[in-house]
């Protein structure tokens, strides 16, 4: 079993399933108690799950970013019918004058109630406005009935934040909210000094308070804390998908500047790969097995890379490009990469041909300065540019296959590193003459 099906974290994003698990296989075990139990005796357990199904899984009409944030709205609902139906109880059991308490209570109930039913069936907006509206009167009634509490304005400003958290639209939410606390004020102004209608023991109106205060809680809390939750884990899922993208610095830099970015890099090494017989291979074999054999290939190409500590730049059809020293400077830039190379040939020699052959690559690489940026507005990517990158795509393409190509000032640079004596062969590259290079 996969360690990370109990892990918290699991448990936290499946709490719905979880819970009906739970409860299905408790009901489940009470019943086979009754040896006499038969499986048409169970029926009443599917109906249960599926009812639970119905209260704790979103619809498709919620919206999806309201979604995180359903079911800890509707355990908010549950624990409040809980708690109206623990009031009652206790109001009918230490107050003579009950009835119209009660009656008054469960009035507001059915208001909250429906806005549960619109909030379950994937009326979001409209459940939630609703039932805060049955919270609100329900709070202003029971200051009319049975006097002024300070735990009563728990209410009125725990339900304004909770209505301007969720996303409902702002010219909707903005009113009510304001329009709840405005309802505060009035109240404290005209019904904190009046005589209540009913006169209840001081032991009543302390559990009141009391389930006011945990009340307000729960109904805030639970929302709010799985939303924020929520809400932390978009911004480290979208921080961790620019930073697939682009260096971590340079992605921080994007975050806090409008501008283009652009960096002079004085000393760095360029890597290019690229599959032999590729569009040979490609023409053969159907789209799906030339995606799978790329993605295959790049996924492991890309492990290695961020073992290395250096840029995977960007793939295009075939080729991969790979840069040590951007965006920050080091030393062995050359090195690394020349050590890279030989686990890209590894790697590509595990991937077989349309033939069953091995599929082998060409590699060139080059050091020397390039320029590095991000432009543009949209579908920006991090790049490099110079005649360092069109050196190192040139010797790639004059390579062979199985080996790596490398430029005079690359070899001079890890020949020591590797205990390298070669000799040097001239080609003869477009805009640039004959240049040395060395095949390793």
């Amino acid at each position: 079993m996969n360690a990370n099906i109990l892990s918290p974290k699991c448990y936290e994003k499946h709490a719905a399933t979880l819970l009906k698990l739970f409860v299905f296989e408790f009901l489940f075990r009470l019943q086979l108690i009754n040896q006499d139990s038969s499986f048409e005796q169970l029926r009443p357990l599917k109906m249960f799950v599926q009812l639970l199904d119905i209260v704790t899984l979103p619809k498709p009409r919620h919206p999806k970013d309201w979604r995180p944030a359903f079911l800890a709205m509707q355990l908010g609902f549950l624990a409040g019918a809980l708690g109206l139906l623990g009031r009652d109880l206790f109001i009918f059991l230490t107050v003579d004058d009950w009835a119209p308490i009660i009656a008054m209570e469960l009035t507001f109930g059915l208001v909250i109630g429906v806005g549960f039913f619109l909030h379950t069936v994937g009326f979001a907006s409209s459940g939630v406005i609703l039932a805060c509206v049955g919270g609100i009167g329900s709070a202003t009634a029971f200051i009319m009935m049975i006097g002024w509490s300070t735990a009563f304005y728990l209410w009125y400003v725990n339900l304004a934040v909770l209505l301007l958290a969720v996303p409902i639209r702002n010219w909707i939410k903005w009113p009510i909210a304001v329009s709840f606390i405005g309802i505060y004020s009035i109240a404290h102004l005209f019904l904190s000094g009046s005589q209540p209608v009913f006169d209840i023991p001081a032991i009543t109106k302390d559990v009141l308070a009391i389930s006011n205060i945990i009340g307000a809680l729960l109904i805030l809390g639970l929302p709010m804390g799985l939303y924020s939750k929520f809400l932390l884990e978009e911004r480290e899922r979208s921080e961790r998908l620019l930073h697939n993208i682009m260096p971590k610095e340079i992605a921080d830099r994007l975050k806090g500047e409008r501008k283009s970015i652009a960096l002079e890099n004085p000393d760095v090494s360029v890597l290019m790969a690229d599959i032999v017989n590729f569009t040979a291979y490609a023409e053969k074999v159907s789209a799906d097995e030339v995606v799978a054999l790329l993605d295959g290939m790049f996924s492991k190409f890309d492990d290695v890379v961020d073992e290395f500590g250096v840029e995977k730049i960007k793939t295009i059809g075939d080729s991969y490009m790979i840069v040590a020293g951007v965006p920050t400077h080091r030393e062995d830039h050359a090195t690394v990469l020349y050590r890279l190379s030989s686990e890209l040939h590894r790697i590509a020699s595990e991937f077989k041909g349309n033939q069953g052959n091995s599929i082998k690559l060409r590699i060139g690489i080059n050091s020397g300065p390039a320029v590095s940026g991000v432009i543009g507005k949209s579908k920006f990517a991090f790049d490099v540019w110079g005649d360092t990158i069109n050196t190192a795509a040139r010797l790639e393409s004059h390579g062979e296959p199985g080996k790596v190509h490398i430029s005079e000032k690359t070899y001079n640079l890890i020949k020591e590193e590797f205990g390298l004596n070669l000799t040097h062969s001239e080609v003869k590259m477009k805009g640039k003459g004959m240049v040395k290079t060395y095949l390793v």
